[in-house]
């Protein structure tokens, strides 16, 4: 059984690479887009035995925290993940990635102009224990050099299909109470089938909490279960054009952004 060490591993600041007992996680400064915005990246480097978490890895995972709010003149922030791998581990079903990969990290600033860089990841990493992380990252980003653009476009092919191009016929959730809390459920129709599935359903707030689901499926209909939470204030009023639901089997993977009633 893992063992989590409590104490976490405070990395020395560095501008663009960060080495530790796990690897290293290196800033890929990418280069500014024709509409003012910057596509960055960061490139992790596991050693081997060592994993760490996708943005959503389950109840056996420790996901990523990312803090820009010392950063100056950045509006929003997307991370276009990778496809993850799906880990037994030691019978807790997580998701995350081993060896090398690249997160591409997409930053539309404020106001024209360079973008003051300072961000904060607190993240997790596995051998035979399981320990938490931080690595610190300081840059100005104005655009004068181009930096890791081929292995940033490589990383871009390298999730999963939108739903224009993933056969998605139909799609329905719903919503039920169901003990203290509620019950979601997806109901996914493609036109070819996903083998072997695992859905994730996710909300972007922390009022609100879903957990890993359960799968059902004949031919190319997936119905997804999950068990949800809320621990907001009032009536829960969930915007259901906020829902992400990704889809990952062994022949692809497909992630979808929202969810009509």
């Amino acid at each position: 059984m893992l063992k989590y060490l409590l104490a976490a591993l405070l990395l020395p600041v560095a501008a663009l690479a960060q080495n530790m007992d796990y690897g290293s996680v290196k800033l890929l400064k990418g280069w500014q887009a024709e509409d003012g915005s910057y596509q960055i990246a960061l490139s992790f480097s596991l050693n081997e035995g060592w994993k760490t978490y996708w943005r959503t890895p389950g109840p056996a995972g420790l996901p990523p925290v990312f803090n820009w709010e010392n950063s100056g003149n950045i509006g929003e922030v997307r991370y276009d993940w990778p496809t993850p791998e799906v880990i037994d581990q030691s019978g807790m079903i997580t998701l995350g990635y081993h060896g090398t990969f690249v997160l591409p990290i997409h930053i539309s600033p404020e106001t024209d102009g360079p973008v003051r860089m300072a961000m904060t990841l607190n993240f997790g990493v596995c051998s035979d224990i399981c320990v938490p992380a931080q690595a610190v990252f300081l840059a100005r980003l104005d655009g004068s050099a181009a930096d890791g653009v081929a292995l940033i476009e490589a990383a871009l092919l390298l999730g999963p299909q939108t739903e224009e191009i993933s056969g998605l016929e139909s799609i329905a959730c719903t919503i039920e109470p169901s003990g203290n809390g509620y019950e979601i459920t997806a109901n996914l129709g493609f036109s070819e089938a996903i083998e072997t599935p695992m859905t994730v359903i996710e909300y972007g707030t922390q009022e609100i909490w879903i957990d890993f689901t359960e799968v059902e499926t004949e031919g190319g209909a997936i119905t997804a279960r999950a068990p949800m939470r809320y621990y907001g204030s009032g009536n829960m009023d969930m915007d259901m054009s906020a829902v992400t639901i990704s889809v990952f089997g062994a022949n692809r993977a497909v992630e979808i952004q929202g969810c009509p009633g």
